[in-house]
């Protein structure tokens, strides 16, 4: 019969949908991974499991991983280790936390796992949000850590650590203690030891009420987000994010987040002071912002957000303009001669339509820089 904890996590799973058919777990030794390890065990799942070493507690580290290999062994699961080498320097913790992310999408990757399972509490999601606040996150940021992003699924999520550690004492099941989590060194140390407890001793509750919060904002940045993505367009291999005129700035920050990620798939949605960079282009002309992983967001003459990937195109490539289609860089353009009309058609005001004086030409085709200027009819 599972235990109130496993249920709860059942819960949790079927509700958020993850998939653990096939799952792989990152199980560092300490209390949160090991119990989720436990729990997913004890309701059917076969985790594969790994095991990142980043040797920065020297002895202490190398017992953890062999923790983690005996406990898999007890389960009858497979468990890899896999060993880092990261120099001492600032955002250290940072950069641990990429590699073992970049380590788990690959092991998943071979494995063809369902998913990649991560510790991660309600303390965590309440910590997250107050750091988050403090650096002055927006929604997205205060709406903490979201039970599943891609592949990575929490199931923990909606569970303590004073839960974890009674369940794991129900078990009579050991786990490692890593010291550096008491120092103050470390700034979601002193959240968790010193801020927290805070909060709880002034309102109790807090760390549940937090939670609740998180929950409501990212249930708002899920609606904003689903308006934001019925407002972009698409044209040629750009994605358009509507003028201010047409979109209002909140939706605009997330149509802006919405189709760098879809143009950038695995990088980390665009913090605020990029997206404020891009949003306060003004002037006449192009100008553009480069972005993560190669995408170039270009402001143009309407007040529109163009992004696209950066390509390398031979420098002053030209195409002569003549009647027919043309194609540049994923550009399809169709000319055609027409008579000089009395009065201009409801087509001219289109901003993909250009009306050119024949006379005036021969006309070139190239991609648009920085600088340019358009100057509208009238």
């Amino acid at each position: 019969m599972n235990s109130e904890f496993e249920s709860r996590v059942a819960r949790t799973v079927e509700r958020y949908g993850m998939d653990l058919s096939r799952p792989l777990a990152m199980v560092s030794g300490g209390p949160d991974s090991v119990a989720m390890l436990r729990a997913m065990a004890a309701l059917g799942a076969r985790p594969a499991v790994l095991h990142v070493d980043h040797g920065l507690r020297g002895e202490e580290s190398r017992q953890d991983a062999e923790f983690v290999r005996r406990l898999c062994e007890e389960l009858g699961l497979v468990c890899e280790v896999k060993t880092l080498r990261l120099a001492e320097g600032a955002s250290l913790q940072e950069r641990a936390r990429g590699e073992r992310y970049e380590l788990a999408s690959n092991f998943a990757l071979r494995l063809g796992a369902t998913a990649i399972a991560t510790g991660h509490t309600a303390d965590d999601v309440a910590e997250t949000v107050l750091m988050n606040l403090a650096r002055g996150a927006g929604t997205r940021g205060l709406s903490g850590i979201p039970p599943v992003r891609g592949k990575v699924a929490r199931p923990l999520i909606e569970v303590g650590r004073a839960e974890i550690l009674e369940y794991l004492d129900y078990l009579g099941q050991g786990y490692r203690t890593d010291p550096t989590n008491a120092t103050a060194k470390y700034s979601r140390n002193r959240v968790r030891n010193e801020m927290l407890p805070a909060l709880e001793s002034l309102y109790p509750g807090a760390r549940d009420n937090i939670v609740r919060a998180a929950r409501l904002l990212r249930q708002d940045l899920e609606a904003l987000e689903s308006l934001a993505a019925d407002s972009l367009r698409e044209r040629g291999e750009e994605l358009i994010v509507p003028s201010e005129a047409e979109l209002q700035p909140a939706l605009r920050r997330h149509a802006l987040r919405l189709a760098h990620s879809r143009l950038a798939h695995s990088e980390p949605p665009l913090d605020s002071a990029l997206v404020e960079s891009v949003l306060g282009l003004q002037g006449g002309g192009t100008r553009t912002v480069d972005l993560p992983a190669g995408v170039v967001a270009a402001v143009r003459y309407s007040g529109e957000i163009s992004l696209y990937e950066r390509r390398e195109i031979p420098r002053g490539e030209t195409l002569e303009v003549r009647p027919g289609e043309m194609e540049l860089a994923g550009w399809v353009v169709e000319a055609r001669e027409e008579d000089a009309p009395k009065t201009l058609p409801e087509e001219a005001a289109l901003p993909e339509v250009c009306y050119l004086d024949a006379e005036r030409g021969p006309y070139a085709l190239r991609l648009a820089r920085e600088g340019d200027e358009v100057r509208p009819l009238g």
